[in-house]
């Protein structure tokens, strides 16, 4: 599993050598509520791994969104990558929005209360055709204690999900300090490839550069095996 290890380093280093600021295009895999900001490029890359066996693996996500203005981004991202071969491996391409509720935002904008709203078309890269995966969920603020919370429901087809599925998503993230949060989210159901519940920390390094990492447990043995779940984000200028 020497391999495994040196890639995830090496996918790392390469997003931590050019990283300006950050943001956060999902918690772990349910999608934020935090939209690219308007001018700006997203990069993302997630690793999902098990160095030791039995079932070793190693699985990447790779996240580009570009933001265009009224809360909104268009997406791409790379599905499935995978050791061993997932032989699913999909393009996603479609866009982000995270609308704050009317009235909501001028009464309690501490709450940041938001609709988000997503889809892409999924096209496989593997000969299985094309498909879907879209969600909608609600977030928000807890008083005092900033906690945000997100639930809603996603629904996708079998080229990134191994199956045409609809689940409950939902996340939390509890900021500790400036810098420090503890994140969390889960994918409902028992027999799709995202069925898992992830568990971890969010870390704002020097130079806006930020670094996420945690835990995934399945929600049954249909879904896959445990592991480690590492991100690093960045975003760029589209002109200097």
């Amino acid at each position: 599993m020497r391999f495994i290890i040196r890639k995830i380093f090496a996918i790392i280093m390469l997003l931590l050598s050019a990283l300006e600021s950050c943001a956060q295009q999902t918690v772990f895999n349910v999608p934020s509520a935090d939209v690219t900001p308007e001018g700006k490029l997203f990069l993302q890359h997630e690793s999902q791994f098990r160095p030791y066996n039995p079932h070793s693996f190693w699985l990447g996500t790779h996240y580009t969104a570009v933001g265009i203005g009224h809360n909104t981004e268009l997406d791409a991202t790379l599905f499935n990558v995978s050791t061993p071969r997932s032989n699913n491996i999909t393009l996603g391409l479609g866009f982000k929005s995270a609308m704050p509720v009317a009235g909501l935002k001028e009464k309690f904008p501490e709450r940041e209360i938001k609709v988000t709203v997503g889809s892409e078309v999924l096209v496989s890269l593997e000969g299985e055709g094309v498909g879907n995966w879209s969600y909608a969920h609600l977030s928000g603020r807890l008083p005092k204690l900033n906690t945000r919370l997100t639930a809603g429901i996603s629904t996708g087809t079998k080229q990134v999900f191994g199956k045409d599925t609809v689940d409950f998503i939902a996340a939390v993230e509890q900021p500790v300090t400036k810098k420090l949060s503890l994140i969390g989210d889960w994918y409902s159901g028992h027999e799709n490839f995202t069925g898992f519940l992830i568990v971890g920390f969010s870390y704002k390094l020097p130079e806006d550069t930020a670094l996420y990492a945690g835990f995934q447990i399945p929600n049954s043995n249909a879904n896959g095996h445990s592991g480690f779940v590492i991100e690093v984000s960045k975003i760029l200028p589209l002109k200097h």
